[in-house]
């Protein structure tokens, strides 16, 4: 499936947890981002290309296969809001956390984290 540039942000999203970490289509990188995607943490800001965005998905996926549960998702034209819980699959992990994306002619272009927790959300 090509890049829909008419796809929803929320649409983008549930096919970036869906194709590319919950089917493992890591290569998909390259159809649902843009490259770069800028990667906005609490003090810093860093770049990442398709390659580096591939690379740092492999090196975490085999070691638990997440499996994220939309807790909210939302958004307008522009941006989808995640609230996430993922479990491990295949190893004992929790993490939640929530993710702003922006997304620009069906592309993740930016992404806005909040520090990961390591129990559920209530």
């Amino acid at each position: 499936m090509a890049t829909d540039a008419s796809a929803t942000p929320v649409e983008v999203v549930e096919r970036y947890l869906e194709e590319i970490y919950h089917q493992g289509q890591v290569d998909l990188v390259r159809e649902i981002c843009a490259d770069p995607v800028v990667r906005h943490d609490p003090g810093k800001q860093s770049s990442l290309t398709h390659e580096d965005q591939i690379a740092r998905i492999n090196a975490d996926l085999p070691q638990w296969q997440p499996h994220f549960t939309s807790e909210v998702l939302a958004g307008d034209d522009e941006y989808a809001v995640l609230v996430w819980t993922a479990r491990g699959r295949t190893a004992e992990r929790l993490l939640s956390g929530i993710e702003v994306f922006r997304v620009v002619e069906g592309r993740i272009t930016d992404v806005w984290n909040a520090p990961y927790a390591s129990q559920p959300w209530h």
